[in-house]
């Protein structure tokens, strides 16, 4: 069933307005007993304004406490501290990408942006939304890292790889000596994993064993944005 079907069946008021500021996703708000989602289509990624239909519906169907929610894109990271946004991008990521329609695509195929573009393009969702998704259920030792004019802004891991290591915290900055860094100031454009020393963005190997790390890093110039996969070997 479509959202927008969803949004008919429980009398959800649903508007698409052009608000001028690129940070705000979109709003649940309640008045006068109603019910009124909101999403700002300066975002001009159907991505995600999916992904914002959804996650507001979250809070609907999770029915979290309070009057009105003004999402922000921040508030739509899994790196966010806010519970709600937390509870209400799972629901969103669950509700898209259901664990019956892509687990098995997850645990079978390659870790790599044509994976990643396929699942993005087949379930109506960005590229993050697909990325997150796909490490819910991977069975390797993978993960992402976003970043934005070189600040890290995502960090994700597969569950195997978790409590194993420690990557480059939220906040910080990628290294120069990055095949990211090099993606985003340069023509570079890989096909493919290639190694890289781990200390570029492993800050702790918990294993105590030997590591290699191997990165496939995509940009976006335009925006400022890179997304960074790794393979980690435990050896």
């Amino acid at each position: 069933m479509s959202i927008n079907r969803i949004f008919e069946n429980h009398n959800i008021i649903y508007d698409e307005l052009a608000y001028g500021d690129p940070n705000y996703m979109g709003s649940l708000i309640r008045a006068k007993g109603k019910t009124i989602i909101l999403v700002n289509t300066d975002i001009k990624n159907a991505g995600r304004i999916n992904f914002t239909k959804a996650h507001e519906l979250g809070h609907f169907s999770l029915n979290h406490k309070g009057q009105q929610f003004e999402c922000s894109r921040t508030d739509m990271l899994d790196s966010t501290r806010k519970p709600f946004e937390l509870e209400a991008n799972q629901f969103a990521k669950e509700f898209l990408l259901p664990e019956q329609m892509v687990k098995s695509i997850s645990m079978s195929a390659p870790f790599d942006f044509d994976t990643i573009k396929s699942m993005g393009n087949e379930f109506m969702v960005s590229k993050l939304v697909a990325v997150f998704r796909i490490l819910d259920f991977h069975l390797g030792d993978y993960a992402v890292i976003g970043s934005n004019h070189g600040v890290i802004t995502q960090v994700g891991m597969s569950k195997s790889l978790i409590g194993r290591v420690n990557l480059l915290k939220l906040g910080g900055l990628i290294d120069n000596n990055s095949f990211a860094k090099e993606c985003l100031i340069s023509n570079l454009r890989m096909n493919g994993y290639s190694t890289i020393d781990p200390n570029t963005w492993i800050t702790r190997n918990m294993r105590g064993s030997t590591i290699s790390l191997k990165e496939y890093s995509r940009a976006d110039k335009s925006s400022g944005s890179v997304m960074t996969l790794l393979k980690v070997d435990f050896k």
